[in-house]
């Protein structure tokens, strides 16, 4: 039973060992690379032992004597020992730490860039808001001094136009003093007309000459609204009434008391003081034209006077030298805000800048140079990975298989071998497919 066992196992070796010679020549061929031709492998014999019948190996890790691993000279991997294993595995962690090298780099570059661009953000704030603070400061300066020169500017004006205004109105009273003589010694005969003839003085005014004497469109117009108003009384009247009182009838008894009222009222007037004085009125309405058309004559020499351009004899030489000397300190104050400003953006601003950037520089350079490092060191892990890959890929990966190049897989095959239950690569995995597969 133990012989059948033993040349059982040896069969599938054999058969093992032929399936990925062939594997290795199809792979040198898919990369153009001419294939060594296989070593003749021949029927494997089982070794002769001393003791007749072969004792099937107990597989829980009994003590076997050690194989010696396939000689070198074979180029086979599967016919390889526990130190080739070793070797392999020393590989493929290599790889694995070279890959997690690589995304720590990656990531360290990434959270770099975000704190490069941080801080790159924070400089370039701190330089703007700065830059707008010293401006702003240089204009408020100058600004203050200027809204306080135009302040005085304006009070000087104020004075010097109430200065000129009083220096026009004497001039005025003085140009029209004969007329307003005239005026008075008219309005004086008016007076003892009214006096002479015993006429009220209610009746020495414009509306009573208008109502009673018009001579112009003016008086007619006049005469006109107070019709317009004589109408409109009564319904103002009626307005104002209890609702128990508002009937058609009131408001006809409102009109025709109104109409009555003011007919009586004119009639009187007219009869008593028109037609009973009408020579004397007569003359005081002439006194009263001939006073309108000097009021008119003094209008017009009035306006013509505040019109007149030449100021000179008003004596203003005082305010227009201070006021010139305050115009050409504003203008002298806004030139030296133009000059702080232009100097603020030439120099003071070039120099600002470079201040802020020089306080960063230090660490901006350091998380630059450290990004600069990563990304040498993740492209030289990179170029490792690459030929690390590839060495395993063509020396390892078409004898053994991709599925059992990770670690967990070659450590159970070096488990295997070292507990001396396979003597080379090839059983290790005959034996991991037969009695251990899914538990790595």
């Amino acid at each position: 039973m133990g012989d059948e066992l033993f040349d059982q196992n040896a069969a599938e070796t054999t058969e093992i060992i032929g399936e990925v010679n062939g594997a290795v020549s199809e792979t040198a061929e898919n990369y153009g690379v001419p294939a060594e031709a296989p070593a003749e492998t021949p029927a494997y014999e089982a070794p002769a032992f001393e003791t007749p019948a072969y004792e099937a190996p107990v597989y829980e890790n009994p003590a076997v004597p050690d194989f010696a691993p396939a000689p070198a000279e074979t180029g086979n991997i599967l016919n390889a020992g526990a130190e080739v294993l070793r070797e392999i595995k020393a590989r493929v962690l290599e790889l694995d730490e070279l890959k997690v090298r690589v995304s720590d780099l990656a990531e360290k570059q990434q959270q770099l860039d975000k704190d490069i661009s941080a801080k790159q953000k924070s400089m370039d704030g701190e330089i703007s808001s700065t830059l707008t603070k010293r401006r702003a400061e240089v204009e408020k300066s100058f600004d203050e001094t200027i809204e306080q020169t135009r302040g005085r500017i304006k009070n000087v004006k104020a004075k010097r136009d109430k200065f000129k205004g009083t220096k026009v109105d004497e001039r005025v009273s003085a140009e029209t003093a004969e007329l307003n003589e005239q005026i008075r010694g008219l309005k004086q005969d008016v007076r003892g007309i009214y006096s002479r003839e015993h006429i009220s003085r209610l009746f020495n005014n414009n509306y009573f000459f208008t109502m009673y004497m018009p001579d112009g469109l003016g008086d007619f117009l006049i005469i006109l609204l107070s019709v317009v108003i004589l109408l409109a009384l009564p319904f103002g009247v009626y307005t104002f009434l209890p609702e128990t009182a508002k009937k058609p009838l009131v408001l006809v008894a409102i009109y025709a008391g109104v109409i009555v009222l003011a007919l009586l009222i004119f009639t009187l007037i007219f009869k008593f003081v028109k037609e009973k004085h009408a020579e004397a009125l007569k003359q005081a309405k002439l006194l009263r034209d001939k006073i309108e058309r000097i009021k008119k004559r003094i209008g017009k020499m009035e306006k013509s006077i505040r019109k007149d351009k030449d100021e000179s004899q008003y004596g203003l030489e005082k305010y227009d030298e201070e006021l010139s000397g305050l115009e050409l300190e504003l203008d002298d104050i806004i030139n030296r805000k133009k000059q702080a400003l232009s100097e603020f953006e030439n120099t003071a601003k070039r120099d600002i800048t470079e201040e802020i950037k020089a306080r960063y520089a230090e660490e901006l350079d350091r998380m630059k140079s450290e990004n600069e490092a990563a990304y040498k060191q993740q492209a030289e892990a990179e170029s490792k990975i690459k030929t690390l890959s590839v060495d395993i890929s063509s020396k390892y990966e078409t004898y053994l298989g991709k599925e059992n190049l990770s670690v967990p897989m070659l450590d159970s095959l070096l488990d295997i071998i070292d507990k001396g239950n396979a003597k080379n690569v090839a059983e290790a995995i005959t034996y991991y497919k037969n009695n251990l597969t899914g538990t790595v």
